[in-house]
């Protein structure tokens, strides 16, 4: 364990061997510029099959950006198994997707030297396998001759050799291969020997010397021959018969585990997609009714003030005497509890009409709009915003006596409001 009072730049390094699985979306800023929303909405579902399918796999992510995905395995081996079927995953998934939303990885896997930076790896291990992953085809998997070195005759894959390849900064070409799924590597079968029953052999030799025997005793022994290699062919016919159909099975067996596999993840998928939609569908409703309920909130403002000033227009020398700026605050009362107080609310009285502003603790701006009568009557309609940030509205009646206005009423939910504000000289 490392001296905590070594400063960290003097540590020695520790490495490690890791087979790295690089990833990213073939045309990510295309789809971007054509629709943010919707294609974090694809690159989230993908995403969610990627770290299901890496975690089965016993691998682990220690790197994301933007729509990169790097992964650390143990194993060569799980590492090409489980991009295989991620890839698998991903198209069935993309069957259920509008074109529009369609969204293939390229990936790029790599044996090699590794430094450990706390979670992260870093290194020419890493820096080959997000090279090979730029070189991949949309929906592709290519892979280092590293891994290609260990993993050859463990998987069902065809391997197709690219050569020595060169890459971006990379020092020396890297031999490169590209992965076929459609192709299975095949194991030549094995040849049945031949044994010959000691039987057939008696018969052979009981026939190479039967010339003092006769051709009775010929016939016999030919007779018997011919039985015996029929009985023989009939074994061998029946031991080829069940062969194939065990084969046959069993990859009937596991083709079906594939298909259902591949159902189950599809209508995993079609599932979340649905979800999202109908999540992005309340999430608009919502954002409807919010701007809605503040368009309301201010053409109520709008009409208070044009109210306020006809009354202003009808008797501007009455209330002139008191114009000016009051600062103040305003408090909601509650039951049992502390109010709570805007301590820096100023309200500007000019011909009958009364302004004022102030900002909520969820950085809002909320109104004050009202008129002065000539008695002093005042009357205030305030437009502020809850902690939710959702619009709320009061209605205050009050007085302005010796250069101090009072005011109180109530929100509409029922909580109380007041405010005091003195005229500043």
């Amino acid at each position: 364990m490392p001296d905590e009072s070594t400063p960290q730049s003097a540590q020695p390094l520790e490495r490690r061997l890791a087979t790295i699985l690089c990833a990213d979306v073939a045309g990510y800023s295309k789809m971007m510029a054509d629709n943010e929303e919707r294609t974090v909405r694809v690159f989230r579902g993908h995403r969610e099959i990627f770290e299901s399918l890496v975690n089965l796999h016993r691998g682990r992510i220690f790197n994301t950006a933007g729509d990169a995905l790097l992964a650390e395995f143990n194993s060569a081996v799980e590492a090409v198994r489980c991009a295989t079927e991620i890839q698998a995953a991903l198209r069935t998934r993309n069957e259920h997707l509008a074109p529009e939303e369609k969204m293939q990885f390229r990936m790029g896997v790599n044996l090699g030297d590794v430094i450990i930076q706390g979670g992260d790896l870093l290194g020419d291990g890493v820096n080959v396998a997000a090279r090979i992953q730029t070189a991949t085809a949309p929906g592709g998997i290519c892979i280092s001759g590293s891994v290609h070195d260990q993993i050859q005759n463990k998987l069902s894959l065809d391997f197709k050799l690219l050569g020595e390849q060169t890459y971006k900064n990379i020092a020396k070409p890297v031999r490169t291969y590209t992965v076929n799924e459609g192709a299975v590597v095949t194991t030549p079968a094995r040849r049945t020997g031949w044994r010959v029953p000691a039987a057939i052999i008696a018969v052979v030799l009981a026939i190479a010397g039967a010339g003092y025997w006769g051709y009775q005793q010929y016939d016999t022994h030919r007779a018997e021959q011919l039985r015996v290699d029929a009985r023989l062919t009939a074994q061998m016919a029946a031991q080829k018969q069940a062969t194939e159909q065990a084969q046959h099975a069993a990859e009937e067996a596991k083709r079906e585990v594939q298909l259902q596999a591949q159902k189950l993840a599809a209508e995993e998928g079609k599932r979340r997609t649905q979800e999202e939609r109908t999540q992005l569908a309340q999430e608009r409703k919502l954002l409807e009714a919010e701007r809605q309920a503040a368009e309301a909130v201010r053409k109520q403002a709008d009409a208070s003030q044009r109210a306020a000033a006809t009354a202003a227009k009808a008797a501007p020398a009455l209330t002139a005497s008191h114009d000016g700026t009051y600062s103040g605050q305003l408090c909601n009362q509650f039951p049992n509890k502390a109010p709570f107080c805007w301590t820096t609310v100023a309200l500007v009285v000019r011909n009958g009409i009364v302004e004022g502003s102030w900002i909520t603790r969820t950085k809002k701006t909320a109104w004050v709009r009202g008129t002065v009568a000539a008695d002093g009557s005042v009357q205030l309609n305030l437009a502020a915003w809850t902690p939710s940030d959702t619009p709320a509205e009061a209605s205050l009646l009050g007085r302005i006596v010796n250069g101090a206005i009072t005011a109180s009423g109530q929100w509409r939910n029922g909580n109380r409001v007041a405010g005091d504000w003195k005229r500043t000289p």
